[in-house]
């Protein structure tokens, strides 16, 4: 007698559809941690042009302040300041205050 070999098509079918699914649900989760590292990406983007904008206006406000101690060293502008600023006055000198 000759052994005949039986090929069990369920099976074969079976195992096609197994492999189908675990490649499908790789695909998967590659996408959802994409999506997850795009997103991450992006806010740290926002953040970083957050901060490169408060460094730029910081920048500016820091010249604004060096050339104020400049000034500062001016004995007329710190009088002028004094004066608008504290309601100084010099002896003798009368302030007449005009409402707006």
């Amino acid at each position: 007698m000759t052994a005949k070999i039986v090929k069990y098509p369920r099976r074969k079918n079976l195992t096609r559809k197994l492999i189908i699914a675990v490649i499908i649900i790789c695909i998967l989760v590659s996408f959802c941690l994409l999506i997850r590292q795009t997103i991450r990406y992006l806010h740290v983007k926002a953040d970083i042009q957050a901060l490169e904008s408060e460094i730029e206006m910081m920048k500016s406000e820091n010249e604004h302040l060096e050339k104020e101690i400049i000034l500062l060293q001016d004995k007329e502008y710190l009088e002028i300041k004094a004066r608008k600023h504290l309601g100084m006055v010099r002896p003798g000198e009368i302030i007449f205050f005009v409402g707006d």
